[in-house]
């Protein structure tokens, strides 16, 4: 009967899959906790119970014994139940478990209908659903297409596929069937796949499905590179850098969904040195378990994934032992207190009457996530303890890769779960139902509906002719990979970006900008709202020039061949691209470096790999330079004020942060200033941490807002400068007057 429910539920088709298997979960290992279920009548005090009756009930469990004497054994008496089963509520288990996500579609759409029925129609919401019908749902769906501004103001992005309003209506009728508690009347269901039709035409939704394109291995690879040595994307703390990799490096050969990856926790790591069956090296393995899996009615089976070492591996860039070992030396997380260095591994061996060395990770780390952000502390930013590495966060750095990589299509996580499945299908080792588990399907008609290309990787003409396939090449053909060019737009051209400034819109908004006084509401309003307009705008141009170039600039390279001309050059937007830094240089120096043929260069490779990505993991890299359109003069004017280039910009800056009495006040911040001394002097951070402020006043707002108000009251600080430990809080201010200079 629950199989049943479950297909007359057209709603719920995306947790069917899920379904499939809930008679098993409760009907599994019901023998081996029989002792639980059912009253066994054994004497405690029995050698074969292996306690006295005064071991169970010690001391510590007085209040228990207690209630056992006095009701005969059991922990309540019957007035207890009888009182429980009056007082019982049955709402709380009418409702189903839904996942948060789906809980927010849910509220969103409460909110929508309550807002609809109680604002447009002037009626009850609870008294529409009862009397719900055709025109009224209508009426709703057409309203909410039309709806253009969200909360705050804030500019909707609206419903651009007509499967996006199919995933609204069937949430719809999940809203109906909790405040009725009853379906919705089948014919009104089926009449409302002509209205949803209806409306998908009036408002010019696209039928079109997203792209479900493959990302290989070497669109992979490509991506992992783009990623360790672009200046074009910078992020916070380099760390997160390598997290982004090793996010792709778990992925690909799981297969998983994404959130899976990004809830992984240390303790949800094994790391395995085991003995090679086939005689050899030593291997190390890699043992993750998915516990954080999509669920509905309860957790799913976690599933374990095991990866083992490539020796000789002809590129680091796609080794996830590499990235992850640099991660947990960073941290320090084995157990064994001495294994702090990479160099360490070559020297453990297995005992000869075993096959395996576990490498344990520490205790305290279990229920600590990998995939953590960066936040902001008093001294700059470190990786967070708690706050993890949100699903929109980790899409928008593989996006921006993905438009400095030069690719066509979206460049999504599940590129990579698409990948998998689609190899596992086509794998001679790999039967259906190990595919299935892998990808956490009930059966193969989400893997067919879903996962399975519409671009058909196969060569059907060579194999209808009985020609040898030509798969190599159709398999470059149907990936995300065929569309990659360094010449495709990263960005707007200054002159592209200005474009924007002749819409209509902007213009008006500048010129009642101009009208306002500065720093009023309306003012600071007027120019959000125009901020904002400006970068839609730029943002939509974009998408427009990405789109359109393909076939243009092909259109132009017949042209020119045509007529005689080499290809044309990528166009070069006017951004201040800066160098990699030196600690950049080295990381993708390390990975990219040759094979080694021999066992000791194999593991002298991977550990100073290992080492560039520790040492990595600690850069702070900065914001991403970008476009600034300033005049001549501005330009001028902003340029450093420290002495030539070719002296130390730190050690200038540095001697001047000393005052020599209580009324000179320097102008650059002394705590930047040391974070800035374990830089090389060509680092690009040097400028911004070195700096003058244009006043004492200014430095003190920039000292107060980064420093001390991110300051906690238990923690200590340190005077980097100076070289000395600061106690508290006060110690600092007191130290920054009285040595520094600067007032807090």
């Amino acid at each position: 009967m629950a199989r049943q429910r479950v297909h007359d539920d057209p709603c719920d088709s995306q947790l069917t899959d899920d379904l499939y298997d809930i008679d098993a979960s409760f009907s599994a290992g019901r023998d081996a906790d029989a002792d639980d279920l059912f009253d066994i009548d054994e004497d405690v005090s029995s050698p074969e119970s292996g306690a006295t009756e005064s071991e169970d009930f010690s001391d510590d469990n007085s209040y228990v014994t207690d209630q056992v004497h006095l009701f005969a054994g059991n922990v309540h008496p019957p007035d207890y139940y009888q009182k429980a089963l009056r007082e019982f509520n049955e709402s709380a288990f009418n409702s189903r478990d839904y996942s948060p996500g789906s809980i927010v579609l849910l509220d969103a759409i409460k909110k929508q209908w309550r807002t609809f029925c109680t604002d447009v129609v002037g009626r009850d919401p609870q008294t529409c659903f009862e009397s719900i019908n055709i025109r009224l749902l209508y009426n709703f769906f057409d309203w909410s297409l039309n709806q253009r501004v969200g909360k705050n103001g804030r500019k909707k992005k609206g419903t651009k596929k007509s499967s996006s309003l199919g995933t609204t209506w069937k949430v719809f009728r999940l809203v109906y069937e909790t405040a009725i508690g009853a379906k919705l009347d089948p014919k009104l269901n089926h009449n409302m796949h002509q209205v949803l039709g209806s409306l998908a035409k009036k408002h010019k939704l696209s039928d079109q499905k997203r792209e479900n394109r493959c990302m290989t291995i070497d669109d992979l690879k490509a991506q992992i590179k783009t990623t360790l040595s672009t200046t074009e994307k910078s992020f916070d703390l380099g760390e997160l850098r390598i997290l982004t990799v090793l996010f792709l490096l778990f992925l690909a050969p799981a297969g998983s969904r994404p959130q899976s990856i990004l809830r992984l926790r240390f303790g949800d790591i094994r790391v395995v040195l085991a003995r090679d069956p086939d005689g050899g090296p030593h291997k190390l393995l890699i043992k993750f378990t998915l516990e954080f899996t999509k669920t509905y009615l309860g957790t799913k089976d976690a599933k374990t994934f095991t990866i083992p070492e490539t020796m000789f591996d002809p590129s680091l860039l796609l080794s996830p032992h590499v990235f992850l070992l640099g991660i947990l030396f960073q941290h320090q997380a084995f157990r064994a207190p001495s294994l702090v260095s990479p160099r360490l591994l070559d020297d453990l061996d297995i005992h000869p009457d075993e096959k395996e060395l576990p490498l344990p990770l520490r205790d305290d780390l279990k229920d600590v996530c990998i995939f953590r952000r960066a936040i902001t502390t008093s001294t700059g930013l470190q990786i967070s303890q708690a706050e993890p590495i949100t699903y929109g966060m980790m899409s928008g750095w593989i996006k921006r890769i993905r438009e400095i990589l030069g690719l066509q299509y979206p460049t999504i996580a599940y590129s990579l779960r698409y990948n998998t499945g689609n190899e596992l299908d086509q794998s001679s080792d790999v039967s259906e139902s190990l595919r299935n588990l892998t990808l956490d399907h009930a059966n193969s008609i989400p893997f067919q509906k879903h996962y399975l290309g519409r671009a058909v990787c196969a060569d059907l003409w060579g194999i209808l002719r009985g020609q040898k396939p030509q798969q190599a090449l159709l398999k470059q053909s149907c990936s995300i990979g065929h569309s990659m060019s360094k010449r495709r737009p990263a960005d707007l051209t200054p002159e592209q970006a200005a474009s924007v400034n002749t819409d209509p819109d902007v213009r008006r908004l500048t010129k009642q900008l101009k009208n306002l006084q500065l720093g009023t509401k309306q003012q600071i309003e007027a120019q959000r709202e125009l901020r904002n307009l400006k970068q839609r705008l730029k943002r939509l141009l974009f998408q427009k020039i990405r789109e359109d170039w393909t076939d243009e600039q092909a259109i132009d390279d017949i042209k020119n061949q045509l007529q005689g001309v080499a290809f044309t050059k990528p166009v070069l937007v006017d951004i201040a691209h800066c160098p990699q830094l030196p600690a950049q240089k080295r990381l993708v120096e390390a990975l990219n470096a040759p094979v080694d043929p021999t066992l000791e260069g194999q593991y002298r490779r991977r550990d100073d790999a290992i080492n560039a990505i520790i040492t990595y993991c600690s850069v702070k890299e900065g914001p991403t330079s970008r476009r600034k359109f300033t005049s001549p003069t501005k330009e001028a004017q902003s340029k450093p004020t420290y002495g030539p280039p070719e002296d130390n910009p730190v050690s200038i800056a540095r001697l001047s942060m000393f005052v020599r009495n209580d009324r000179e006040r320097p102008r650059r911040c002394f705590l930047c200033i040391g974070a800035a001394l374990p830089l090389e002097p060509d680092d690009r951070r040097v400028e911004d941490l070195t700096h003058e402020f244009c006043n004492p006043g200014a430095l003190t707002k920039h000292f107060q807002r980064k420093h001390l108000s991110l300051l906690k009251p238990d923690s200590t600080l340190k005077c980097e400068v100076c070289d000395i430990t600061l106690s508290s809080k006060m110690h600092l201010q007191n130290h920054a007057l009285r040595v520094h200079g600067t007032v807090s």
